[in-house]
């Protein structure tokens, strides 16, 4: 049975044939580019071959080139051949009688003639080294008579109706490819405002545009090319652009700069830019990976290459050019004072985005404060980093900020504490309140870690309230508010089904009427309520109280089927029976007891020294590493042989300590870091933490 493609799955497909089909398009049109073009584009532009040359040109084809000779200069020269040429052409055209080229010899020189008139004479400049004159002047005949015969058969009206059909063909194929392109560039558009892919389908549509002027492009050049005369005002307007951008504009050093070169080094730097993001965008996706170092030290790896390629790269394409960087050192001078004057805070962001990226502070994806901002680092830049706040707006902070300035960052130590206060009224029993609100920071919540455990704590007196604080802590900063959200909603449930009042501003009045007593004493006596007394309030029974930690649950889990893998284990040649791992241990108590690394390994260690497992030769104390463990639950007589002396001396030691762990009244005590002995569940928390 043939399933239904899902939707997401068909926008995938439709993407990748848009792009097959920009793919197909780009390559096919350079493809007919490169055959449609202006014929006289596809002639070599006059070379110097010691000398000024020029061409000889008729109805837009340019046939060969001749130099000075004489007084003449070799533009006057051709000049008047060209001239001479189309007089000729024009009258053959009139007359129907084909101008005929002949080669006549001279007093040892050689010259060709149209219809008995001179047209040119074959100088040694014309000619290639060691060739005879009488040889350049019949290639020169044969040149021109093919060029005049081809003229002659374009004026014709069969070849018109063929011109003037092919042009058609070519406007209709011209009209439906600018319709493909248009609605490729509709679809891109609307997928812009749908997807939000800003960059990849900008750049496409960039792409279109160009597809788009490079179809007019080539429709024009080929229809003009058809026909003499529009052949023939191209050519002259292609020789006028062709001057124009062979201008010389400035010189550096010996070599002089024209529009065209400027033009190819804009282009050559383009593709540099191009070609050194795809490069990095792979090597970031593909090889780096490989190495084993993490997200954020590949995207510092990968804009170090980035710009290492691009300064290389600018250096060569200078080289290229032909600019000579010893001329540069004047520029560079007065660059240095203008970055000294003026542009010295953007090269100080500059510097500044460097030592980030290398020093990493901060990383992409953190929550982060600076100065009044605070938001994710969604990129950071050579010369900003945007962050993005909580009201989806994104900031273009200068890097230089984070360096020279303060800046918090909320995610470096994997663990936020979050405080949530309430204000209880004077008379509430504070005890009672403290449990209430321990019970609220207690409750079940996916975002709230258990170690280090919730606190519940006494702040002090306020101007109309006992001041009272939750402190809880969780992994994700941007969990604060939904956290917050959930222990305020809590607090004021609980606080109102325990009849604990919560304070506001307020003002007592104090009336003193004479006599007011006697008056609502008869007022009972009247109703019959003279011993009327309010009836009792029933007080609900307080939330229950969870110990910080609970080690018989604890362990008990580590042991089910759900928890620790314990087996035997092999280290060398020694195999070691009913063991775990340390490493296991920890990531087992992050897992399942919502506990940070740093306080799964202090729980570890505490449970060590309360002489419930302990390390298999008594070596190490706990630690979240490849070490091997084992519970005394599991120990046997074959285990204990495996002990050294001083292994079971320590081991001794190990049990005496055991003996300051008790239990009473299934309340765990254990000596407190000051040396005082606490008690994990009813600590005070009326002392700052």
């Amino acid at each position: 049975m043939v399933g239904l493609r899902p939707r997401a799955d068909l926008n995938k497909c439709h993407k990748r044939a848009i792009a097959k089909l920009l793919s197909i398009a780009i390559g096919a049109f350079i493809g007919v580019g490169l055959t449609l073009c202006l014929p006289a584009w596809s002639q070599s532009p006059p070379t110097a071959r010691g000398a000024e040359r020029a061409p000889i040109v008729l109805d837009g084809y340019e046939l060969f080139e001749v130099e000075a000779s004489g007084n003449f200069s070799a533009q006057e020269r051709a000049n008047q051949v060209n001239q001479l040429l189309q007089e000729k052409l024009d009258g053959a055209i009139a007359t129907e009688t084909p101008p005929e080229v002949t080669i006549v010899e001279n007093n040892g020189q050689v010259s060709l003639q149209v219809n008995n008139r001179h047209l040119m004479t074959v100088t040694q400049g014309d000619m290639m080294p060691g060739q005879p004159s009488l040889e350049q002047a019949q290639f020169w005949q044969y040149q021109i008579q093919q060029a005049l015969q081809r003229a002659r058969r374009e004026r014709t009206p069969i070849y018109r109706a063929w011109a003037i059909k092919m042009a058609a063909i070519a406007t209709g194929v011209t009209l439906f490819l600018q319709s493909l392109w248009f609605w490729l560039q509709r679809r891109l558009q609307r997928q812009k405002k749908q997807e939000g892919e800003w960059i990849k389908t900008s750049w496409k549509i960039l792409a279109l545009i160009l597809l788009q002027v490079a179809t007019w492009i080539i429709f024009i050049s080929y229809v003009t090319n058809l026909f003499p005369l529009s052949r023939r005002w191209l050519y002259r307007t292609t020789i006028l652009l062709r001057d124009l951008f062979s201008a010389q504009i400035f010189t550096i050093g010996e070599r002089a700069l024209s529009l065209n070169n400027l033009l190819l080094i804009g282009v050559m730097a383009i593709a540099l830019m191009f070609a050194t993001n795809s490069f990095t965008e792979v090597l970031k996706a593909k090889i780096v990976p490989l190495v084993g170092v993490d997200r954020h030290s590949q995207q510092a790896i990968a804009s170090f290459i980035r710009y290492g390629l691009l300064f290389i790269g600018f250096l060569l394409i200078l080289t290229l050019s032909g600019v000579d960087f010893s001329s540069l050192a004047i520029v560079i001078s007065v660059l240095g004072v203008g970055i000294g004057f003026g542009l010295q805070n953007i090269v100080k962001d500059f510097i500044s985005g460097l030592i980030m990226i290398f020093e990493r502070p901060i990383q992409v994806g953190e929550l982060v404060q600076v100065g009044d901002f605070q938001g994710l680092v969604q990129r950071i830049g050579p010369r900003v980093t945007e962050i993005t706040t909580i009201d989806r707006i994104t900031i273009m902070v200068p890097n230089s900020r984070f360096i020279e300035g303060e800046v918090q960052n909320w995610n470096r130590t994997g663990l936020t504490r979050l405080k949530v206060y309430v204000d209880v009224a004077y008379g509430s029993d504070m005890q009672r309140v403290h449990n209430i609100l321990l019970a609220v920071a207690q409750l079940p919540h996916p975002e709230i870690l258990r170690h280090p455990p919730p606190k519940a704590q006494f702040r002090g007196f306020g101007e109309s309230a006992l001041n009272f604080r939750i402190v809880v802590f969780i992994r994700d900063p941007l969990k604060q508010p939904k956290v917050k959200t959930h222990l305020l909603h809590h607090m004021a449930l609980y606080l109102q089904q325990y009849g604990i009042e919560i304070p506001f501003p307020q003002r007592d009045l104090h009336l003193k009427l004479p006599g007011l007593e006697q008056v609502t004493d008869t007022w009972l006596k009247q109703q019959g309520r003279e011993h009327w007394q309010p009836p009792p309030i029933s007080i609900p029974e307080l939330p229950k109280i969870q110990p910080e930690y609970d080690w018989e649950d604890i362990i008990q889990r580590m042991r089910g089927p759900e928890g620790i893998s314990i087996r035997d284990r092999r280290y060398g040649l020694k195999v070691f029976s009913h063991c775990f791992v340390g490493s296991e241990a920890v990531d087992w108590l992050i897992k399942h007891e919502q506990a940070t690394r740093p306080e799964a390994t202090i729980m570890g260690q505490i449970m060590l020294d309360m002489g419930i497992f302990h390390h298999v030769l008594d070596e190490h104390e706990f630690e979240d590493g490849p070490l091997f463990y084992r519970f005394y639950a599991d120990e046997t007589p074959s285990d204990e042989a495996q002990y050294s002396p001083a292994s079971r001396t320590k081991r001794g030691v190990r049990a005496s300590d055991a003996e300051h762990y008790r239990i009473k009244d299934t309340e765990f005590y254990r000596p407190d870091e000051r040396g005082m002995e606490k008690n994990t569940e009813t600590d005070s928390t009326f002392t700052e933490d």
